[in-house]
C-alpha cells in the first residue's frame, strides 16, 4: 500500500484528516438537525423528483410558456456573520465599499444518496444598506475556476454591486475548495509538477515534461482515491449542484435565482438538468462548453485566451505609456519562452502564463489594471521578475488547489490517450502560440483518474436563461458560448444574449450595462425586447 504523506511531503503526516473532518461535522450536523427540528421549521415546498425540466422530458411547448413565478424570501435562514476584512485578507485583495459581506456555513451530504455524512459548504453573502430586508437572494457559483466567495467580492466591488440594490448575493464555494472543505490529498511534489505541466530544469522538451506529468497525475490519483475513498468521485458538478440543492432545502424556498459564472455555469445547467422544477432565474455569465469532451473543451479554451490576450494588447497598445509599446504579444511570447528555459528565476511558463491570466482576470478593465499587468510582464521580460512571481502565487492559490484538481479530474468527459497529446501540443501552438502547448499539456494533468458520470444537459428550462457573454474572458476564454446555445436550441429554449467585448472575468462585474440586464431579468422573466443585445466597452 501506498505511504500516506500531506501536503509538504512529509511520510509522517496522514492523508486521512478530511475523512475525520466529516465524521466530526456530521455528528454536530446531527445534534443540530435535532434542536432544529425541535421548534419545528418550515422545511419548505415538497420534493420535485430529480430531473423535472431534464432527463427524458420532451421540451416544453412554445405557445404554452407559463408565468415565472417571483422568487422567495427565506423561510430559514443562517446566523451571517459579518467577515469582510477576513475574506478580503486571505484573497490579498479590499473589502468592496459599501457592502457587507458576511458569511455562514451549509452541511450538505457528501452523497444525496447517502445522507449520512456530510461536509460544510460555506457561503458567503454581500448586501448593501439600501438591500430589502425581505428580498429574494441570487445565489453565485464560479464552480472550480475561482472560489466563489472571490467572485463575489469581485462582483460586489464592479458593476454587479447593482444587484444589491434589490437583491442579495449569496455565493457558495465548490465542495473541496478552500473553505468549503479544502482537500489535501497531494504531496508537494506531485503538485508542483503538475502546477509546472511536467517542466523541470532538466528538460522542456514536450514528451519529458508529458512523461513527467503524467507519472505525478497517475500518483495523485491513487493518492486522492486512497484518501477519499468513498468520496473519491463525489466532487463532480452533479454534486456541485446537491450543495445548491441543500441551500434550497435549508431556506425552505421553491426555486432558486442562479447566476453561474465561468464553469459555475456547468453546475447551473446540472442543477437545471437535475432539479429542474426548482431553477427560478438562470444567469450564465461567460458560459463554458458544457457536455463537450476534454479536447474540444480544451481547444476551445486555447482559442478563446488567446483571443483574449491578443485583445489585452490591442488595448495597451492604444494607451498613451503602455509598458509593452507595440510589441504585447511578442513580449507575452518572449516571456513565456523564457519560463520554458528556465530563466524566469524559477517561474515555469506555466506559471507565468497562469499569472498573466489570473491577473487580467481580476484587474480593472481600465487603463491603470490593464498597465499594472503589462508592467510586470514587461519587467519580467528585462529580468526582474518579482511582480509577475506575485501574480504566479496568486494565481496558485486562487486556481491550482488540491480540490481544484480534483474537481476538473472529476469533471472530464472522453479523456485523452497520453500517446494523443503531443500531436496535439504541435498544432494547437502553431494556431495558439500562447496558449496550444499549455493547454495540450494541461490535458495530462488527468491521466490515471476516475470520471463521474456525463450530466447529460436539461431538455426543457423552467425559465428562459439569460446569457452574458463576454469575449475577453482570460479564464476560459468566450468560446463556451456556441455549445450551450445549441443545447437551450435543442431544449426548445428561448433565451436572451448579452454580448460585451471588454476584458476580464465576468461580464455582471463589469458591465453596468449587463448589470442592468441582470436586474430586468431577475424582475421579469422572461425578458421583453431582442434576444440579442450589445453592451459597451
Amino acid at each position: 500500500m501506498r505511504s500516506a504523506r500531506g501536503r509538504h511531503g512529509d511520510p509522517r503526516r496522514p492523508r486521512h484528516s478530511w475523512k475525520v473532518v466529516i465524521g466530526v461535522v456530521s455528528a454536530l450536523v446531527t445534534v443540530l438537525v435535532v434542536s432544529s427540528c425541535a421548534v419545528g421549521p418550515d422545511t419548505g415546498p415538497g420534493l420535485v423528483p430529480a430531473g423535472d425540466g431534464g432527463g427524458n422530458q420532451s421540451p416544453a411547448s412554445s405557445s404554452a410558456v407559463p408565468q415565472i413565478p417571483a422568487l422567495q424570501k427565506p423561510r430559514n435562514e443562517f446566523d451571517w456573520r459579518e467577515c469582510g476584512s477576513r475574506v478580503a485578507r486571505d484573497y490579498s485583495t479590499s473589502a468592496p465599499s459599501g457592502v457587507t459581506i458576511e458569511c455562514a456555513t451549509l452541511p450538505s451530504p457528501i452523497d444525496p444518496d447517502r445522507p449520512g455524512d456530510t461536509i460544510e459548504v460555506a457561503l458567503t453573502r454581500a448586501r448593501a444598506a439600501d438591500t430589502p430586508a425581505d428580498a429574494a437572494p441570487l445565489v453565485l457559483t464560479s464552480g472550480s475556476d475561482l472560489p466563489s466567495s472571490r467572485t463575489l467580492l469581485l462582483l460586489a466591488g464592479g458593476a454587479g454591486k447593482k444587484l444589491l440594490a434589490s437583491n442579495p448575493v449569496v455565493a457558495v464555494d465548490r465542495r473541496g475548495i478552500e473553505r468549503s472543505g479544502a482537500l489535501d490529498c497531494l504531496t508537494r511534489d506531485e503538485r508542483t509538477t503538475i502546477r509546472n505541466n511536467g517542466l523541470d530544469g532538466g528538460s522542456s522538451d514536450t514528451s519529458a515534461r508529458l512523461t513527467r506529468l503524467s507519472a505525478a497525475a497517475s500518483s495523485a490519483a491513487d493518492g486522492c482515491t486512497e484518501t477519499l475513498t468513498p468520496n473519491q468521485l463525489h466532487f463532480g458538478i452533479s454534486y456541485a449542484a446537491s450543495d445548491l440543492e441543500s441551500l434550497r432545502e435549508r431556506w425552505g424556498v421553491d426555486r432558486l435565482g442562479l447566476i453561474g459564472v465561468g464553469e459555475g455555469s456547468d453546475v447551473v445547467i446540472a442543477y437545471t438538468a437535475q432539479y429542474g422544477g426548482r431553477t427560478g432565474r438562470i444567469i450564465l455569465d461567460t458560459p463554458t462548453p458544457f457536455g463537450a469532451n476534454a479536447r474540444d473543451t480544451a481547444a476551445s479554451g486555447a482559442t478563446g485566451v488567446q483571443a483574449a490576450l491578443r485583445t489585452f494588447a490591442q488595448r495597451c497598445s492604444s494607451l498613451p505609456s503602455c509598458a509593452f509599446g507595440a510589441n504585447g504579444t511578442q513580449t507575452m511570447q518572449s516571456v513565456l519562452d523564457k519560463g520554458r528555459n528556465g530563466q524566469l528565476g524559477g517561474i515555469s511558463d506555466t506559471d507565468a502564463l497562469a499569472a498573466i491570466t489570473t491577473a487580467l482576470a481580476l484587474a480593472p478593465n481600465n487603463p491603470d489594471g490593464i498597465n499594472s499587468v503589462a508592467s510586470a510582464i514587461a519587467s519580467a521580460d528585462r529580468g526582474d521578475t518579482r511582480a509577475l512571481a506575485g501574480f504566479a502565487d496568486d494565481a496558485a492559490s486562487l486556481r491550482e488547489s488540491d480540490g481544484q484538481l480534483v474537481a476538473a479530474c472529476n469533471d472530464v468527459s472522453g479523456p485523452i490517450g497520453q500517446n494523443e497529446i503531443p500531436g496535439l501540443a504541435t498544432t494547437w501552438s502553431k494556431q495558439n502560440p500562447l496558449t496550444g502547448n499549455n493547454s495540450a499539456l494541461s490535458l495530462g494533468r488527468c491521466l490515471g483518474w476516475a470520471s463521474t458520470p456525463v450530466v447529460n444537459p436539461p431538455n426543457s428550462y423552467p425559465v428562459p436563461p439569460l446569457l452574458l457573454n463576454g469575449t475577453g474572458d482570460p479564464v476560459n476564454g468566450g468560446g463556451g458560448i456556441a455549445t450551450v446555445n445549441t443545447l437551450l436550441t435543442k431544449a426548445g429554449a428561448d433565451s436572451v444574449s448579452v454580448t460585451w467585448e471588454g476584458l476580464g472575468y465576468s461580464v455582471l462585474a463589469r458591465s453596468d450595462c449587463a448589470a442592468d440586464a441582470v436586474s430586468d431579468y431577475i424582475r421579469q422573466a422572461p425578458l421583453s425586447g431582442p434576444s440579442e443585445r450589445g453592451c459597451p466597452t
